[in-house]
């Protein structure tokens, strides 16, 4: 917040530093140093609030000087600066340095975009592009796809995945934990566009609970399960958890492998059908990237299939109202 540098603190009255954490009260725009306010529990301005008061600048423009010592902005009619004591010398000996402002904003405290992209760049894509070339070499290819490709493709999270993959590649592994696959189930992989493996597994939760519908067709009644003894009903179950165990183990170990089988065989197919490189882009954007639609649709489509399974319930289906 530049343009609180040098005015005091209406909690404390010390001037407020660029080195402070600053906030400011939501109705009147007075500034405080956190800890005053929080320790005030309140703006000192709060009943004049309802009269609409606002708080203002304490100073004309020319009213402050940058102290050559410590950096901050100090009062031109004093003799020491205000936040470090030191004797100020005469301004025609030390020229006002250029304002300095927040990263990500100018010298006037307005947001810079190109600034915030330059600090992406340095902090994210140079760092990502390092550990890609350590781990696939300069060429920038992995699994025979340029890193551009990959980045259009994946979206946002793509600096997140190819680290991993450059971390799988180094250490010739397939396995990196996924939380959001641990978490979210097939879900997650219909988020991604990864609908081979999406559907694989929601057919293999699907088979988890084949056990819970026979117990349900059971205890109504129904004559597709005449054959079938509790026990063997029993045993199957036992057998489903381990699967269901075993399944959970290698959605969340295997997920970001299986993501990026399923990704380079799609930018592979993409790159084929648009040689021209702005086109590629534009469709590598929209085909990748994540689908809200595709989440939606899985839940849709549970729901369908578990209306189809009620019609496998036999006759007595206040059996089934007395178990649930």
């Amino acid at each position: 917040m530049p343009k609180y540098y040098g005015c005091p603190c209406e909690g404390c009255g010390r001037p407020l530093a660029l080195t402070d954490d600053i906030v400011v009260c939501p109705d009147c725009g007075a500034p405080y140093h956190r800890e005053c306010y929080e320790k005030l529990g309140r703006c000192i301005h709060t009943p004049a609030h309802g009269a609409g008061y606002e708080w203002t600048f304490p100073y004309k423009d020319d009213a402050l000087r940058t102290c050559p010592s410590c950096g901050e902005r100090t009062l031109r009619t004093e003799e020491r600066c205000r936040c470090c004591g030191a004797v100020l010398p005469p301004e025609s000996q030390c020229p006002e340095p250029p304002t300095q402002s927040q990263p990500g904003t100018d010298a006037d405290g307005r947001f810079d975009y190109n600034d915030l992209y330059r600090q992406y760049q340095q902090t994210v894509e140079e760092p990502t592009r390092r550990n890609v070339q350590a781990a696939f070499g300069k060429e920038e290819l992995i699994d025979g796809i340029p890193y551009s490709d990959w980045n259009d493709y994946i979206g946002k999270a793509a600096p997140v995945y190819l680290n991993d993959y450059s971390r799988m590649q180094l250490q010739h592994t397939k396995i990196s934990m996924c939380f959001s696959a641990l978490v979210f189930g097939p879900f997650y992989f219909f988020y991604r566009k990864a609908w081979k493996p999406a559907f694989g597994f929601l057919a293999a939760e699907l088979v988890v609970a084949l056990p819970t519908l026979l117990s349900m067709m059971q205890a109504t009644g129904s004559p597709l399960t005449a054959g079938i003894s509790s026990t063997a009903i029993v045993v199957l179950s036992r057998i489903m958890t381990v699967f269901s165990f075993a399944l959970v183990m290698l959605r969340t170990l295997y997920a970001k492998w299986l993501y990026r089988k399923s990704a380079a065989e799609r930018i592979r197919r993409i790159r084929a059908e648009f040689p021209d490189a702005a086109q590629r882009r534009a469709v590598l954007s929209a085909q990748g990237g994540v689908s809200i639609a595709g989440v939606i649709g899985a839940f849709v489509l549970l729901m369908v299939l578990g209306a189809c399974a009620t019609v496998l319930m036999g006759p007595n289906l206040d059996a089934l109202a007395g178990m649930l």
